[in-house]
Formats: structure tokens, C-alpha cells, sequence
């Protein structure tokens, strides 16, 4: 594969840097205290979209990546199937966290859960899988996943997701994300997208009981 076809994996990979951020917040804010309506709002509007986002991320991965790397380097096929499998597990705890129905100390012990799991899964492809798609997946085959991908989020949310891959993002890795979308998706983010996430972060925080980032200590 020449350098011209190898594929841009920076959606993949902030994927796991958002992950990486937002899963941890959300199970200290879970943990937390009491919360007002307002604060509960806030707090269980984030945990949809980000369990919504982690589904959607494996989703991709089991319906493409790992069928692609299976086929072009048959090797990995055991340890996608532990990834799979893997898959699964943190499929039954996004339910439980889900499910409003439950006790709060029960839907925090899965957050808390889902993210030692998740985190720890995210080690894995990194090290293991990531190489593996920098190899074997081509440029025109990452496009297509990316917009596939893209098309399975709501409308509402497609700016939040945004916010939150630019919020972990490096500035060449931002300018990468930025440059195929529209002017006004990028004046979106920053006059919007992005203080509307900096501002969920500080309810979170709150609620856990620990100073947001860039907030006094």
C-alpha cells in the first residue's frame, strides 16, 4: 500500500481519546451526590450520548474493521475475537447504566465498571489493532466507514460529538478532523459546540465532587 492509499484513522483513534475522557467523568459524576433536576438533566443527557457513541464505535468494528483484518491478516483473528467478545460484556453493562429503573448505586457500579473495562480495552486495539489498520485498510475504505459512521448520528448530536473528539484533540490532529468539514461546521464548534461541552464538564464535576479542569482547585 503507497502512502497516497494508507488510511486516515484520526476519527478511530479520537474515538478512543473521547472514550478515554468522557467515561471516567461520567462515572465519578455517577458516584457523586445528590443531584438537583437540572444537574440530572445534564448528567444523564451526556451518559446517552456517550453510551450511544461507544455502541456505535463497536458496532463499526465488529461489522467492518475486524472482518477486513480478519480476511488480510488472519494472525489477529483470535484477538478479535476477544475484542469481540469483549464487545458483548460492555454491551451488557451500557444496559444496566442505561436503565433509569435501576438504583443510582447500581447504574454507578457499571459506569465504574464499563470504564476500568472500556479503558483497558482501548490499551489493546491501540497497541495491537491500530498498527493493524494503519496496514491493512485503505484510504477509500476509512472515508466510507467514517461516513458510515457519521450517518448513524442524530442530527442533534452530530455537533456534540464533534466537540467532544476536538476537546482531546492536538492542534494537528484538530486541523486533520477540521479541514473536509464546511466553515460553519468549525464556527459551530467553537462558538457553540465547544463551550457547551466545557460547560457539561463543569456539571459533572461538580456533581463528583472534584474541580473541573482549568477551574481553581
Amino acid at each position: 500500500m503507497t502512502d497516497s492509499e494508507r488510511a486516515d484513522l484520526i476519527g478511530f483513534t479520537l474515538t478512543h481519546s473521547l472514550l478515554r475522557n468522557e467515561l471516567p467523568r461520567l462515572a465519578a459524576a455517577m458516584a457523586g451526590r445528590p443531584t438537583s433536576a437540572t444537574e440530572e438533566h445534564v448528567v444523564e443527557d451526556h451518559v446517552r450520548l456517550v453510551m450511544d457513541h461507544l455502541v456505535r464505535h463497536h458496532q463499526e468494528e465488529d461489522d467492518f474493521h475486524w472482518p477486513l483484518l480478519v480476511s488480510r491478516a488472519p494472525r489477529a483473528a483470535r484477538l478479535l475475537a476477544l475484542l469481540e467478545a469483549e464487545h458483548s460484556e460492555m454491551d451488557q453493562l451500557v444496559d444496566g447504566v442505561r436503565d433509569r429503573d435501576l438504583p443510582r448505586r447500581t447504574r454507578a457500579a457499571a459506569m465504574s465498571h464499563l470504564s476500568e473495562l472500556v479503558l483497558a480495552h482501548l490499551e489493546e486495539e491501540d497497541r495491537s489493532v491500530v498498527p493493524l489498520l494503519a496496514m491493512h485498510v485503505t484510504a477509500a475504505e476509512q472515508r466510507e466507514s467514517m461516513a458510515r459512521s457519521r450517518g448513524k448520528i442524530p442530527k442533534l448530536d452530530e455537533l456534540r460529538v464533534l466537540a467532544m473528539m476536538l476537546a482531546v484533540a492536538d492542534d494537528g490532529e484538530r486541523a486533520r478532523m477540521l479541514a473536509p468539514l464546511p466553515e460553519a461546521v468549525a464556527n459551530a464548534w467553537a462558538h457553540e459546540g465547544s463551550p457547551q461541552l466545557t460547560q457539561v464538564h463543569r456539571v459533572l464535576a461538580d456533581v463528583a465532587g472534584r474541580p473541573a479542569e482549568g477551574d481553581p482547585q
